[in-house]
């Protein structure tokens, strides 16, 4: 998947990024299973990454 399509597995709310279909994020570090309602705060660390900062990054540039 490109990177960008992350997005597609998210909703940016208020109260941080939810996500709305599950699927298992993978890094150069750890995979992950993410399940569909699970809630991610900034600065909340998910296989060695800022989860939330990088759905707000890839979400400026890519819109969301």
């Amino acid at each position: 998947m490109a990177k960008h399509e992350i997005l597609d597995y998210f909703e940016h709310r208020r109260d941080g990024w939810v996500c709305t279909r599950g699927f298992t994020l993978t890094t150069q570090r750890d995979s992950v299973e993410i399940r569909a309602g699970r809630r991610f705060d900034y600065g909340e660390q998910v296989a060695g990454l800022d989860l939330a900062e990088y759905l707000e990054q890839l979400g400026s540039q890519f819109g969301s």
